[in-house]
């Protein structure tokens, strides 16, 4: 089951946890695995924070980056493919629950690859 949550708010972590975030928060253990394959790319990620994409945007645009992974990379397919019988696994990033965030837009894109998937929380 999919759940997202940020890495500042460990009693919403359940399961094996991912960062999806191309950084490490500062001060904090790594108590999770990294899935480079669902990072926004930096070029995405400047133009939404220096305000040359709207959320919606980023969205889009992010969706179409990892759609692209998918048609390339073999080893994230076979990642995916394994998600609904890995068990409960979180989506980590920064952004507090509530803020939009490419974590959300990673669980729905994932929804909507993976059969079998299905959807805890998403904070």
């Amino acid at each position: 089951m999919l759940y997202t949550a940020s890495f500042y708010e460990p009693g919403h972590w359940v399961g094996e946890r991912y960062r999806i975030s191309r950084a490490h928060p500062r001060g904090r253990k790594a108590d999770w695995q990294v899935q480079p394959a669902l990072y926004p790319s930096r070029a995405l990620l400047a133009g939404y924070r220096q305000g040359g994409l709207s959320f919606a945007d980023l969205d889009a645009c992010y969706r179409d980056e990892l759609d692209a992974t998918w048609q390339q990379d073999a080893a994230f397919r076979a990642f995916l493919e394994g998600l609904p019988a890995a068990g409960d696994f979180t989506l980590l990033c920064f952004e507090p629950a509530g803020t939009p965030c490419h974590r959300r837009s990673a669980a729905a894109w994932l929804l909507e690859r993976v059969p079998g998937l299905d959807l805890g929380r998403l904070r």
